[in-house]
């Protein structure tokens, strides 16, 4: 049978009051609750959703006014002491986590011989219901996923595993805010935080969002959480999982051994910023839990460099203009020192171009290494980063990139003062090319700002570094 995008799969539960005469004990319960039912100090409205692991329903709480989402076992399993342990336990995983990013638990309890608890009610929609109108736009995309890794980071911060994260377990409520809900199949620590893989009594999990360690069988830990997040980014931007196949089994060995389709390019879409979520989903898909991110942390970062909207890199004019303050300030310094020393040794230097490029250099590469921007990207509220980390570059990758632009820029008069031409000039044909080497720089800025989508130069790529508007400094929730 062809798995469905919302199939949560679990090893079947025996009752084990049920399985000595091998049958299951008669349910005494309606099959549903009926609208108007009171369950403990809630009134039911309508129904929400069923499943395998609970219904949910609508619910007004009667003591403070509010709307609930009321999720209680069905009616066939409400005598099953191992379902009701699972549903105490994912009330308690989920009620640990105080986040804006996860469902508040409110209360839980027992009514008429129905085992429940109330929970936040999202008035919004599922991320399997906007899917179905097609996939979202790759920014919108990595703004949920980023808030849902918000979450995921709180919850293993308390030692738990998800273990079920895809779009129908991801709800954006009427503000745009991302809710993680269901920790039906949470596993981990629920008194005290703990570190290292989580052992599965089970297969559990949905599988067309399933990694594969997880499929085996094998301990888990917050890794494979990654791996269902990254599949789950890949349904978003492209409209489809990443693998499908017509039987379980097929899907599962896919997970562990294919190569994993390229995210589709659609129109309106830059290459770039498609480029960038591919390389994002390949490394949270990896096969391996080794090969993916080592920490929520570092998840975050990745998404945010491959977003446009955290990351707003500068483009042509600003970056122009913050150059062309520091080429100033850097020829104040150099006449500071050279005339000085011209006058005191004796020599007429009249070109002062390589003392230009060395002065440029150094306060550039100290400036960014000391305090992640130069004085003219201060004035104009930009920084440089580390693509890799979002901190402050290297002194080589800083070096890197200002030495290669300033070395174009001050081609000619930097030949000219090293090689002692200063008296006579460089030849017309030299000084025609070495004058249009100094404006490449210029050239290459302006092909950057307009076709790439984070306005990387060649001295970015090879320095592995970007120049962006000055973030925030907020504190990290």
């Amino acid at each position: 049978m062809r798995p469905e995008l919302d199939d949560t799969l679990a090893a079947p539960i025996e009752d084990p009051a049920s399985t000595a005469t091998g049958a299951r004990a008669p349910s005494d319960l309606p099959a549903s609750l009926a609208p108007g039912q009171p369950l403990g100090h809630f009134r039911i409205e309508r129904p929400l959703g069923a499943g395998g692991m609970g219904e949910v329903y609508l619910a007004t709480d009667l003591a403070l006014d509010r709307p609930v989402a009321i999720k209680v076992l069905p009616a066939g399993t409400h005598r099953s002491a191992n379902h009701r342990d699972r549903l105490v336990r994912e009330a308690r995983a989920q009620a640990r986590i105080t986040h804006p990013n996860v469902g508040h638990i409110y209360f839980i309890g027992e009514e008429v011989g129905r085992l429940y608890f109330a929970m936040e009610y999202v008035a919004g929609e599922t991320l399997a219901t906007r899917l179905t109108t097609g996939p979202l736009p790759v920014d919108d995309a990595l703004s949920i996923i980023r808030s849902a890794a918000l979450g995921l980071r709180e919850a293993e911060r308390h030692g738990i595993t998800h273990r079920d994260i895809k779009p129908s377990n991801l709800m954006i409520d009427n503000h745009g805010m991302v809710k993680l809900l269901d920790f039906g199949l949470a596993a981990g620590a629920l008194d005290e935080v703990t570190r290292g893989p989580v052992a599965q009594t089970s297969f559990a999990g949905t599988p067309l969002y399933m990694a594969p360690e997880q499929a085996r069988g094998e301990p888990v830990d917050f890794r494979a959480d990654i791996y269902a997040l990254g599949a789950t980014l890949f349904h978003l931007v492209s409209g489809k999982p990443p693998f499908e196949a017509e039987t379980l089994e097929a899907l599962l060995s896919k997970h562990s051994t294919a190569t994993r389709p390229a995210v589709p390019r659609r129109a309106g879409q830059p290459r770039t910023s498609i480029a960038a979520v591919d390389a994002l989903i390949a490394r949270m898909m990896a096969p391996l839990p080794a090969d993916r991110f080592a920490s929520y942390d570092e998840l975050i970062r990745a998404i945010e460099l491959a977003s446009a909207e955290h990351m707003r890199p500068a483009g042509l004019w600003v970056r122009a203009m913050a150059a062309l303050v520091d080429v100033i300030i850097a020829l104040l310094i150099a006449l500071a020192i050279v005339v000085p020393l011209g006058y005191l040794t004796h020599t007429n230097m009249k070109d002062t171009g390589a003392s230009v490029f060395l002065v440029l250099v150094l306060y550039q590469t100290v400036a960014v290494t000391r305090r992640g921007r130069t004085l003219g990207q201060w004035m104009l509220e930009l920084e440089v980063v580390d693509v890799a980390t979002g901190g402050k570059p290297s002194p080589v990758r800083a070096a890197i990139r200002v030495v290669i632009p300033s070395a174009l820029i001050f081609a000619r008069s930097t030949v000219d003062s090293l090689l002692g031409y200063a008296h006579y000039g460089l030849d017309t044909i030299a000084s025609t090319i070495l004058g249009c080497v100094a404006a490449v720089p210029a050239v290459l800025l302006i092909w950057a700002s307009f076709r790439s989508v984070a306005k990387l130069t060649v001295w970015d790529k090879l320095s592995r570094s970007m120049v962006r508007y000055r973030a925030r400094r907020t504190l990290a929730i």
